[in-house]
Parts: C-alpha cells; structure tokens; sequence
C-alpha cells in the first residue's frame, strides 16, 4: 500500500483526453449524456485509508465515488446497471475489471489501468475494441 500511496495519492486534474466519446459509445451511453460527459474536465481524488482505496471523481455534472480493497469483490453502478468489480494491484499499475451482474445488460465489461507516466495519471479504459486514455495532472498529494 506504500507504494500506491506515494505513486496515486492526491487530487488529478484531467489535462487531455483520447477516445472517450468512442468508449461511453461502445459502453452503451446514450449520445445526449456522452455529448455532456466529454465536455467535463474531471477531477480526481484518490486516497487510502489502511487497506481501502477512494477514488472520488468529480465532473460538476455527476460525482461519484467508489471505494473497494485490492483483490476483494465490490460492487458499484454504471448507468443503472450493477456491475461486479475486481481491483488488483499489479506492475505498477491498479487494474480493475468492471462486469455487468445482469447478464443481459446492455452495459458491456470493461477493464481500467490506472498508472504513473512520467508526472502524470494515465486512466486506459478498455472495452470491446475501443481503448480510451485520459491523462491527469497532479494538483495536491494529499
């Protein structure tokens, strides 16, 4: 956990984005709020408490937080769909798959990398074939 507070710890401002209208798309978002979402310049919180990492992100249109445990099942919700999630912490990155729990969702997996390049966060969303990278910079470390 020392190693992930020191490298993800403290509050990211979104600097640029690759693809996001293509993965809300590919996910299923309809086009009024993919359009809204891609003009948000999010920003990012992350801290840890013992072994529970928060990941807060805040657009002004629609905050939410998730909080979970490395390599413990968590649930959370993607535009009214329940999704089953898995994070791990692995080459220096946190990985985390996102599964619909309605196997009939229209809702599609995802898998999301969270790592360092350089001085800045790079968020990869996968799915299907669409891969969207958003990058952040550092405001604050704590």
């Amino acid at each position: 956990m020392e190693e992930i507070k020191e490298k993800f710890v403290g509050t990211w401002k979104m600097v640029r984005s690759e693809n996001f209208e293509e993965f809300l798309a590919e996910v299923g978002v309809n086009f009024l709020i993919r359009k809204m979402a891609a003009l948000a310049k999010p920003t990012t919180i992350i801290s840890v408490d013992e072994e529970t990492i928060t990941i807060e992100q805040k657009t002004g249109i629609r905050d939410k937080v998730e909080n979970f445990k490395l390599n413990e099942e968590f649930e959370k919700e993607m535009e009214g769909t329940k999704m089953k999630c898995v994070a791990v912490y692995e080459d220096g990155k946190i990985k985390y798959t996102n599964t619909p729990v309605d196997p009939d969702s229209t809702v599609k997996p995802q898998t999301v990398y969270r790592g360092r390049f350089g001085e800045e966060l790079l968020v990869q969303i996968e799915c299907g074939k669409v891969v969207c990278k958003r990058y952040f910079e550092r405001v604050t470390t704590a």
